[in-house]
């Protein structure tokens, strides 16, 4: 399970901007994409980013 306190040390890395955390994902709410979270590890790769409205 990913800590909360690491979202005090990383930031999306498009926008620099915070995120927040959904139960598989890290979101950025400014650039509308996530993360994905698998086995606790966020895959913060620009080839791993989901745009969020392509759901």
């Amino acid at each position: 399970m990913l800590k909360e306190e690491i979202l005090d040390f990383i930031v999306c890395i498009r926008c620099k901007g915070d995120l927040k955390k959904d139960e598989s994902y890290l979101i950025c709410n400014k650039c509308n994409i996530k993360y994905p979270i698998k086995n606790s590890i966020p895959h913060m790769l620009e080839e791993h980013i989901i745009a969020i409205d392509e759901e």
